[in-house]
């Protein structure tokens, strides 16, 4: 019987396909046969466009055109969550039909096709998402084998980050890669088509299938054999204290297991693109700390794509330098690789203040990223703290140190450092798919390693399955502190409880816990977005006058009282806390030594300067009463001393118009500037430092910095400049009432310059502290 393949009809689904709908249509295209399939469809075989055929729609058939807008053609099978489902259950948003783009990072999954026969002479295939060979992949099946196989290069990153920019810009769709299936040597056959997220950390975003009888262009590079992915290992003595794990360019390198054994009992497993084979190494990570495990055996498991392929692993004692030239922070916390993101796990233990920062390599999720320090200034970087698990990605969260061992994680005399953080599947954005939980990780070695909760998550069960509503899926950043009743912060107190102030909907939820696995919700306070803090601290120092501070991400606070479950503002409106500049999700130490009325030293850091950026001077807070009222005023940490290299004092000066500048003779670039001066009324101060002008004016009115800084009444001026290669910070007014945190874009100028304008000057204090970078200018490894 003669028939054309122009006759097949299409499923109206918006994922289209070439498939038969109906049993007249099998004969025209092809034969049913009785022998046992290979494929687990009931659907009979059907051929693809015969060359035979001529016709337009003979030499071209869209098999398959699936997106994020739709949801699986209905005649594939699927399995499992990663590109939805035929029938979803209504209560589980990450099993909607169509399943968004955050879920298919989070979800894994496979459509297959009906079995077919094989009638063209290429597939032409289109897809876009995350890389790896095998487990994110479209895949031609015959005779129960892969035989053709692609996936998508350059790949695709976290936030949707296109991995082969330079510039970085999120939430934007994936590039997609073009392939050519060769099949002219499979004609005939029976098979089927594939489409794999396999890998945790996968996604595809799309997936074109068009089968063709017209040659591709002249270059094209035809695909004739699926990839292969075999298992491969690294092993060796240790004889260093730190594994480093080398990474290849994120674009085209496969995002893979990779797993640390130590005597044969598992440590770590953790998907980062390993350079491996051909692919190049462009820096390594610091991924487990071997310290106390000299001379046992180490082993990497991994995958290669022939199984024999060498692996540049480094065990040795210090970690990688980073950039020292002038165009890297010098004296700030910032990646040697990789992106960065919010200050998270800030504590004081046994002399150390560790602190932990949202860090992302491995192209989907984020990890915690660790340094130490004695003095706040001098950071040691340590290996990567908590990374990625089934959970989901290691969001923002806090730190303390469990001194009564509440929690009974204690092992030996040291008490068990905890981090609190948020597992997060899907990454945000509008879709109302993310699910967050609270969990709890824990040392038992003074913060060098930490070993998650078995039990996690702590908090957040009911929110596993969350609605489609803005903002129902925040729920994420856990503050965690011990609190009593009689003696507030105090970290010994009997009578405490652990406090957690979480980010949930819009705005902060008060929990409480005895031992760190068990939490009551309490109050809330809205107006607030992300990373909370709350915090005590005694006005001008008095320790009978205590306040306690609120703040979310954006660094506005509400002043007011706090009794162990709610927060009672007592101002009417928040209060900024940054001013012609800008940082991000701020976070203040736990556990620290006395401070200002008895209080804990209230020591912050924030995120400053984009995902490439860094991670702010440490600041302490005090509160003051001020000519503008009771204010949040922030100075650099008296530890900045331990930088001052070369000083210059010139108090006493005054400054007239037209007066030769005094400091010219300054050119290291990086200092710590103190002005304090009475200005004549009219007088305009101009201070240049590094090609960036400050300008202050005094007036009637009071005096003033830019656009929003003014202490009114006053003709007092009071600056600290803090000038490091890729950042001024400028503290205004005394005791620091306005902080303006800027990033500048590094320059080859140097020199400071300082004037006057309509008035003169008279100075105090003029004292210029020349800075040292705290990086070793002797590692170059990246």
């Amino acid at each position: 019987m003669a028939c054309s393949a122009a006759a097949v009809h299409y499923v109206p689904c918006s994922a289209r396909s070439l498939w038969r709908a109906s049993d007249d249509d099998l004969y025209c295209l092809g034969r049913e046969t009785r022998e046992p399939s290979p494929f687990p469809m009931n659907q009979p075989p059907i051929a693809i466009a015969s060359s035979s055929d001529h016709s337009p729609d003979a030499r071209e058939r869209v098999l398959l055109d699936f997106g994020e807008a739709g949801p699986p053609p209905r005649d594939w099978d699927v399995d499992g969550f990663a590109f939805g489902t035929h029938q979803p259950e209504p209560g589980e948003r990450q099993k909607a039909a169509i399943a968004a783009r955050n879920q298919r990072y989070a979800q894994t999954g496979r459509m297959t096709s009906p079995r077919f026969v094989i009638e063209s002479d290429y597939l032409r295939v289109t897809c876009a998402g995350t890389y790896h060979p095998t487990l994110i992949a479209v895949v031609l099946i015959v005779d129960g084998k892969d035989v053709r196989s692609c996936s998508p290069e350059p790949g695709y990153g976290f936030l949707g980050y296109q991995l082969h920019r330079e510039e970085i810009e999120f939430f934007v769709p994936p590039d997609a890669a073009d392939y050519v299936f060769d099949v002219r040597d499979l004609r005939g056959k029976r098979a089927a088509l594939e489409v794999r997220d396999l890998h945790r950390d996968g996604y595809l975003d799309r997936v074109r299938i068009v089968a063709t009888n017209q040659h591709p262009p002249a270059g094209t590079e035809l695909i004739t054999s699926a990839a292969s992915w075999l298992p491969n290992q690294f092993e060796t003595t240790i004889d260093g204290d730190f594994l480093l794990l080398p990474v290849g360019p994120l674009a085209g390198t496969p995002l893979q297991a990779v797993t640390v054994e130590i005597d044969g009992v598992r440590k770590l497993v953790v998907d980062q693109p390993l350079a491996f084979g051909a692919i190049a190494t462009v820096g390594y990570l610091a991924t487990y700390d071997l310290t106390g495990y000299r001379g046992k055996k180490l082993k990497v498991l991994f995958h290669s794509y022939g199984g024999t392929e060498k692996v540049p692993f480094l065990v040795q004692r210090e970690i990688p330098g980073r950039d020292t030239s002038d165009r890297a922070p010098a004296f700030h916390i910032h990646n040697r690789i990789g992106l960065l993101n919010d200050p998270n796990g800030l504590v004081y233990h046994d002399g150390d203040y560790h602190l932990f920062h949202q860090f992302n390599y491995n192209v989907s999720h984020l990890d915690w990223a660790h340094y130490v320090s004695r003095d706040l200034m001098h950071w040691e970087e340590r290996p990567i703290g908590i990374s990625h698990d089934a959970l989901g990605s290691m969001h923002s969260g806090s730190a303390a140190v469990d001194l009564l061992n509440t929690s009974g994680w204690q092992d030996g005399d040291q008490p068990p450092v905890i981090l609190a953080y948020t597992s997060s599947q899907g990454h945000g954005g509008e879709s109302g798919d993310q699910i967050q939980t609270q969990c709890i990780a824990y040392s038992t070695d003074s913060g060098r390693t930490f070993t998650k909760y078995e039990g996690n998550p702590v908090l957040g069960q009911d929110q596993r399955f969350i609605g489609p509503e803005k903002n129902s899926q925040n729920a994420r950043d856990p503050k965690v502190f011990w609190f009593s009743p009689t003696q507030g912060r105090d970290p010994t107190a009997k009578d405490g409880v652990w406090v957690m102030v979480l980010f949930k909907g819009e705005g902060h939820t008060i929990y409480t816990s005895p031992d760190l696995r068990n939490w009551e919700q309490h109050g809330s306070i809205q107006g607030f977005h992300e990373c909370p803090e709350l915090f005590p601290l005694a006005i001008d120092g008095d320790p009978e006058r205590v306040k306690w501070i609120i703040y979310g991400a954006g660094g506005r606070y509400h002043i007011g009282s706090f009794d162990g479950t709610k927060f009672a503002p007592e101002t009417v409106a928040q209060i900024p806390m940054f001013h012609d500049g800008h940082c991000y999700a701020s976070q203040t130490f736990n556990n620290t030594e006395a401070g200002q009325g008895a209080q804990p030293r209230r020591i912050q850091v924030a995120w400053q300067g984009g995902r490439k950026g860094q991670i702010s001077l440490p600041n302490e807070l005090t509160l003051r009463t001020t000519p503008l009222g009771l204010r949040l005023c922030m100075l650099p940490v008296k530890e900045i001393k331990t930088l001052y290299q070369r000083s210059v004092s010139l108090d006493g000066l005054v400054l007239q118009p037209g007066q030769v500048n005094p400091l010219a003779d300054l050119r290291g670039g990086l200092y710590d500037i103190e002005l304090e001066a009475d200005l004549s009324p009219g007088t305009k101060l101009l201070l240049d430092v590094r090609r960036q002008r400050l300008a202050v004016d005094c007036t009637v009115a009071g005096i003033s910095l830019g656009q929003s800084m003014t202490v009114p009444g006053s003709t007092r001026l009071c600056l600290r400049v803090v000038v490091d290669h890729t950042s001024q910070d400028v503290y205004f007014g005394k005791h620091g009432l306005y902080y303006s945190p800027r990033m500048t874009a590094p320059t080859a100028d140097k020199s400071l310059r300082i004037g006057v304008k309509d008035g003169s000057a008279v100075f105090d204090t003029c004292r210029i502290r020349e800075l040292r970078s705290i990086w070793d200018k002797g590692s170059s490894l990246m």
